[in-house]
């Protein structure tokens, strides 16, 4: 019994460490335009690399800081595990980004974003095809948004 509570207790102890580390990640990279790149700081833009199945099959050290894991533990997992909205559109339409995706992206929809730990924020998205792994992928680039203007936008379309 002692040692199940001890588990509970690293477990917990685990979990609160991985959203402290996160939420110190996006107040330090995901809230300003430097987090897309456009300042040039290349080194804190989030991106997954998405197979047209929806697997992640690839993501850099910025998206694993962002979603608050290791990156072989978000490798192969489905996209839909960290972006719930993704879980019922095609994500391509004949080797091409799904035309409704890229129309959200260009508008500024706000996508709820579900980190590895269970906490949920609100990102704006970009959608790009690759060519990776010999086949056509999707490179989903992710800009958390301030807080305050997250309830606002948040809504399933």
């Amino acid at each position: 019994m002692n040692m199940q509570l001890s588990v509970d207790h690293d477990r917990q102890a685990e979990i609160d460490s991985a959203k402290a580390k996160q939420a110190e990640y996006i107040c330090n990279h995901g809230l300003g335009l430097d987090s897309i790149g456009i300042e040039g700081n290349k080194g804190s833009v989030a991106e997954l690399t998405v197979l047209e199945n929806g697997m992640i099959v690839d993501c850099n050290k910025a998206a694993c800081g962002l979603l608050g894991c290791e990156h072989d533990k978000l490798k192969w997992q489905p996209v839909a595990r960290v972006l719930p909205q993704l879980a019922n559109w095609p994500l391509m339409l004949d080797e091409k980004i799904n035309p409704y995706l890229r129309f959200l992206s260009i508008a500024g929809h706000r996508y709820e974003v579900m980190g590895m730990n269970g906490t949920s924020f609100a990102c704006e998205m970009f959608f790009n095809m690759i060519e990776e792994f010999e086949e056509c992928c999707l490179r989903i680039t992710m800009r958390p948004v301030r807080q305050e203007a997250t309830l606002r936008h948040l809504r399933t379309y």
